[in-house]
């Protein structure tokens, strides 16, 4: 799905999967919407087993597109937005799975640029390690007790919401230029480091990124954020 008429270009995400068939049928979700980008982290099979073939039918065309990394930081590269699922989120205490909900998507995605969509493993989903990893967090919520999904029903909902919210209107805007959205992931990275203050940064990040701010306010935003790490370093080297 190109980054077309408005539209971003999706990247589908796939951590440690565990079952043939469930990629098998991912592949042929992937086709059938158009997603011809799929990355996959540390699978836990051959790629080229027969099994995945037959249950993608014609998604089978996409094996040939399949990328296999060994970290989902090399899957995440060069995307503009990243946004992982989970079953677990929005706990009390816990900012980091403070989760936005698939159908509200259509007020975070950019109109251009890559969009990373994170599935973790079918047995434990996505480490916190790998959630810290993304700029949103987000949760299929069922309205039931048991909120696990299997993960091609998973990536099937994702994929119909996200194609929906992409297509969807929205207000025109500059959007923020992809560089200095890097360069803000890495102030606030700095910043935590300096800070010692992981659980606060989580916080500003999923507030950045929930926002969707346009152009001129990235920008501003790194400058005052950039002005303040410089600070702290001095304060610190004096001390």
């Amino acid at each position: 799905m190109g980054s077309v008429l408005g539209r971003p270009s999706i990247r589908l995400v796939l951590v440690g999967p565990e079952g043939r068939i469930n990629l098998g049928f991912i592949l042929r979700l992937a086709r059938n919407f158009g997603i011809d980008d799929v990355c996959v982290v540390n699978p836990q099979f051959d790629l080229s087993e027969p099994e995945i073939k037959e249950f993608a039918a014609r998604g089978a065309e996409l094996l040939g597109n399949v990328v296999v990394k060994s970290s989902i930081e090399e899957c995440l590269s060069n995307v503009k937005l990243s946004i992982c699922t989970t079953s677990i989120a929005d706990l009390e205490s816990d900012v980091l799975r403070q989760s936005l909900p698939p159908y509200l998507l259509s007020y975070v995605l950019p109109k251009t640029g890559k969009v990373a969509l994170v599935f973790g493993r079918e047995s434990v989903g996505l480490k916190r390690e790998e959630l810290s990893k993304c700029d949103l967090v987000s949760t299929l919520d069922t309205g039931t007790d048991y909120n696990v999904l299997n993960l091609s029903h998973a990536v099937a909902i994702y994929m119909y919401e996200v194609l929906r919210a992409s297509v969807g209107e929205s207000y025109e805007a500059s959007e923020c230029d992809e560089d200095v959205l890097r360069a803000l992931r890495r102030e606030l990275e700095e910043l935590g480091s300096l800070l010692d203050d992981e659980k606060g940064i989580r916080a500003l990040r999923n507030i950045l990124f929930r926002a969707n701010p346009r152009n001129p306010e990235c920008g501003a935003l790194y400058r005052v954020l950039k002005k303040i790490v410089f600070q702290l370093k001095q304060r610190n080297s004096h001390t």
